[in-house]
């Protein structure tokens, strides 16, 4: 073989390894990988299949206006079961095997807790819109992006409802929580309420998570002359705690953070279940005044079947609220599609607005949270839907 033959194979061959080297994990000519771990088995299924059909319905809905940039979305789903060792072992299963390029589903608090090492190791793009917590973004990692307010921020908003809008200034309060970081969260905003207003603060009762029988619990807040109950519960509590105040005739006003923001809550709950208050970032399924959400309905029932439109709740909203925050950040990265120029379009967003489906998300150099505004909603249970009652409350 001469020097010239030799000389172009081996240019040749470097070239293949600097295209080897450079390229960008899950994008082709034609293809993006995505992932998403969510709980798609288990009593926490009940968020995870909602938040995983809006994903859904956001690739259908994309790849049928021609993908991003020509690239068809490919989602790849995850079920960690609500377990943190599982998250972990399902996002180092999409990157081992599937070759993400980026994350959109981050299940659960302490799930997205245990998949954040990874996810800063690797620099991928990553958007938290189902559950959030101050530990996800503080202190900030580069390529995870948290969408929504904390779970005390929520609740602070909804206790500023509670007194400047319905006037409980006088009322007796008092708080049931979880013992671990959710139930510590809805506790920050309650005390911040409490302060603020200078509530009278008559019970705060912890429970242990998984706990079903409140009967002793609510037996307290009976004879304390509780009021006002503010529910740090994530779905089953919710009902329970109502249906214990029926019970003992309590007549009281009941505060929850978004995740009593779901028809299984009303549906246990009875005819308890009518009348109590959600603070939420994201509007209620029926909200079809709402841009957005007449928009992602239409789309749902397009492309869902229906016991699939069905199971679709509030998480299903802010899931396709965060895909489409991707979508932009991908789509003017044009035909060069790297993590690098995501992660920069991401941050670059300045009142990005959904339709109505979250407040304007900004985020900015060194700032990976935006907490968007809180709204309060009220069941109706006798139809099975929410509506909102306050208008957006900004938080800091």
């Amino acid at each position: 073989m001469n020097r010239i033959l030799k000389g172009t194979l081996s240019a040749a061959l470097l070239m293949i390894a600097g295209v080897g080297a450079t390229a960008e994990p899950g994008v082709t000519d034609d293809k993006i990988v995505l992932g998403a771990v969510d709980p798609l088995t288990g009593p926490p299924s009940l968020l995870g299949k909602a938040h995983s059909l809006s994903l859904k319905v956001w690739q259908a809905d994309v790849n049928a206006r021609g993908g991003i940039n020509g690239r068809q979305v490919e989602i790849v789903f995850e079920d960690d079961g609500y377990v943190p060792a599982r998250s972990l072992q399902s996002l180092k299963k999409m990157v081992d095997v599937d070759d993400i390029f980026a994350l959109i589903g981050t299940s659960g608090s302490s799930q997205l807790a245990a998949m954040m090492p990874l996810i800063d190791e690797l620099g991928m793009p990553a958007i938290n819109s189902m559950a959030v917590n101050s530990r996800h973004f503080n202190p900030p990692l580069n390529s995870l992006f948290v969408v929504g307010p904390t779970y005390c921020q929520e609740i602070a908003a909804g206790m500023t409802f509670l007194v400047e809008e319905l006037g409980l200034k006088d009322e007796k309060y008092a708080i049931a929580f979880q013992d671990d970081e959710f139930g510590d969260d809805v506790r920050c905003g309650y005390l911040e309420g409490v302060e603020k207003y200078g509530l009278n603060n008559v019970l705060e009762l912890e429970f242990k998570r998984g706990q079903k029988d409140f009967s002793a619990e609510m037996l307290k807040a009976r004879a304390a002359g509780v009021t006002v109950l503010i529910s740090g519960g994530v779905v089953a509590e919710h009902s329970t705690f109502l249906k214990e105040a029926a019970k003992n005739r309590m007549d009281i006003t009941f505060l929850g953070a978004h995740s009593a923001h779901l028809t299984p809550v009303q549906a246990l709950a009875g005819s308890a279940g009518d009348g109590f208050y959600t603070a939420d970032y994201v509007p209620a399924l029926n909200s079809l005044e709402v841009p957005g959400v007449a928009k992602f309905m239409e789309l749902a029932n397009k492309y869902l079947s229906e016991s699939e439109v069905q199971s679709l709740n509030r998480y299903a909203l802010s899931g396709y609220a965060g895909a489409t925050m991707f979508e932009h950040a991908a789509t003017e990265c044009g035909a060069d599609l790297t993590r690098a120029c995501v992660i920069e379009n991401l941050e670059n967003l300045d009142g990005f607005e959904t339709d109505g489906l979250l407040g304007p998300v900004t985020f900015g150099k060194g700032v990976r949270h935006a907490p968007t505004a809180v709204m309060v909603l009220q069941s109706n249970a006798e139809d099975s839907t929410f509506s909102i009652v306050s208008e957006r409350m900004e938080v800091d």
